[in-house]
């Protein structure tokens, strides 16, 4: 067995036991069906079928419109006529499944859930449509299964801001805080979602934090299973200044996608705070316009699609961060993904400028170990532009190590091609670097396809790009960076300037010793190779 095939194999044996434990519980066995709906014979509304209901029950649910505002506190099963058919509507949130001890077991299948607005206590909502609550002490909640379920049409949103200090400072004093999070899904339980659609969900508002347009989950698991999450969205309306995780906000707790699609979500920052407050830098950012996750998660990833995902930052005055139009696993995350593609996504930042934040771009970042194989990073694209100062971009894959003990990120049979970075910068001087690959960590590619990636830049007070295939070295984090290129190619990749602009590495800039083994670097321009001479 060679050395990267023995890698990929102890990675994938240590998740096995992960992988059962996502899984819920089987629901208990029926012990009596409610019928509920206008047939003579039924229960008339939900509300009233919940009350009379006891733990194991099923409540079907015949076809038409059901008022939502309900809460769910035994374990029951609600089945509908099917999703075009059985709607439960409105509320805020249209379902909650409380939070019990002992935690509760439940299922929904063959219906819509659609119309809730949640706006919980005014500056801390959640869950839209459903909200799965964590147990009264503060544990992990049910256990729910959505099967063949539409979640469409919900918010989360704000009516006021908090009283206490947010303790970070704007410029009229302390900044406002609110915040919402799980526009389709809020999720502090055990969650299965199989065969279903999440879509056009929406956190919005007078939001500081808008986290989850789709799905918000912590504290327990989220298992996404033959699912479409699409069309969703974060965007703080008003006070913004953190929007985060289009489609899904994973803030702690295990995440597993197969055999799903996560599209055409979105997460943006419109605002117009300035650059400091009281000599302090106003912290600000988009993003992950497909999936958040946050540190110490295990994640799996498999059979999917991570597509048309967007992620804007726009402050003239100010300078957010806007990075990871497809996915970001942040902090200390450990990630397996394999068969998956990740393409068409885009990252666009209009600021003032990039000075003391550095380089938005990326399209998926790794912030501890991973392993990825037979996958596509393909076709996305990243545009920042600065109004009054330097402009900094950087693309596609993007490794970075804040550790004391990094993780090493393995690629391989893996393709990375035609991804774009442009900077542009009226007043300052412009940058692009890294358009395929950013490697401030420790990565090893092997049997990898780096081909016809493209860095720009272009100021009129000077430009430079580098490593329009991969740029290595330190920069945003690191030390130690380790590259090792195992059987790869780096073909094609291009680096385009403004006037008098520098361009070097056309196919891979760096500043430390790389390993090379059985890899090509060739045809890309303006030049193959800077650094390479390094040992």
């Amino acid at each position: 067995m060679s050395s990267s095939t023995w890698r990929r194999a102890a990675f994938v044996a240590s998740f096995g036991a992960i992988l059962a434990a996502a899984s819920p519980a089987a629901a208990s066995a029926d012990t009596h069906v409610i019928c509920v709906g206008s047939t003579p014979g039924c229960v008339a509304t939900l509300d009233a079928a919940l009350v009379s209901a006891h733990d194991g029950d099923t409540l079907r649910l015949g076809p038409g419109s059901y008022a939502g505002g309900v809460t769910v506190s035994k374990s029951v099963h609600l089945v509908g006529a099917g999703e075009g058919r059985t709607v439960i509507r409105g509320g805020g949130p249209v379902i909650t499944i409380a939070g019990t001890t002992p935690a509760l077991d439940v299922s929904l299948s063959q219906l819509t859930v659609a119309g809730g607005v949640a706006t919980g206590n005014g500056f801390d909502s959640r869950g839209g449509g459903i909200d799965i609550e964590p147990t009264t002490d503060g544990g992990v909640g049910a256990s729910v299964t959505l099967t063949d379920v539409t979640v469409r049409n919900n918010r989360a949103t704000a009516t006021t801001v908090s009283d206490s200090p947010s303790g970070v400072l704007c410029p009229s004093g302390f900044c406002p805080f609110a915040r919402a999070r799980g526009g389709g899904i809020a999720n502090s339980g055990e969650l299965t979602v199989n065969r279903s659609t999440v879509r056009d969900n929406r956190v919005d508002g007078a939001l500081s934090d808008a986290n989850g347009g789709g799905i918000f989950s912590e504290l327990g698991t989220l298992t996404v299973k033959s699912t479409v999450v699409t069309a969703n969205h974060a965007r703080p309306t008003a006070i913004g200044r953190f929007s985060e995780g289009g489609g899904i906000f994973v803030d702690s707790g295990n995440l597993t996608v197969q055999r799903s699609q996560v599209t055409m979500n979105r997460a943006d920052l419109v605002t117009s705070w300035p650059v400091k407050a009281q000599g302090t830098l106003i912290d600000m950012n988009a993003n992950s316009g497909g999936i958040h996750i946050g540190n110490g998660s295990t994640v799996i990833i498999s059979d999917t699609v991570i597509s048309h995902n967007a992620i804007s930052a726009i402050d003239p005055l100010g300078e957010p961060l806007a990075f990871d139009a497809g996915m970001c696993a942040c902090g200390e995350s450990s990630v397996w993904m394999t068969n998956t593609v990740i393409e068409h996504n885009r990252v666009t930042a209009d600021v003032a400028t990039t000075q003391d934040v550095g380089a938005s771009g990326s399209t998926l970042e790794f912030d501890g170990p991973a392993v990825v194989t037979h996958s596509r990073i393909s076709n996305n694209t990243v545009s920042v532009h600065s109004r009054s100062g330097p402009a900094s971009a950087i693309g596609a894959l993007t490794i970075l190590n804040f550790s004391d003990n990094p993780g090493r990120v393995f690629v391989s049979d893996s393709v990375i091609a035609g991804n774009t970075v442009r900077s542009s910068s009226a007043n300052g001087t412009a940058e692009a670097v890294g358009a395929g690959v950013f490697n401030n960590g420790l990565l090893e590619l092997d049997h990898v396809r780096v081909r016809g990636n493209t860095a720009r830049a272009a100021s009129p007070n000077g430009s430079s790009a580098q490593g329009g295939g991969i740029w290595n070295g330190v920069s945003i984090s690191g030390p130690p960076v380790v590259l090792a290129l195992r059987h790869t190619s780096i073909t094609n990749n291009n680096l385009s300037v403004s006037p008098r602009g520098s361009r070097q590495g056309g196919g891979l800039y760096t500043t430390e010793p790389i390993v090379r083994d059985q890899s090509v670097i060739t045809r890309n321009h303006p030049d193959n190779c800077a650094g390479c001479s390094l040992r």
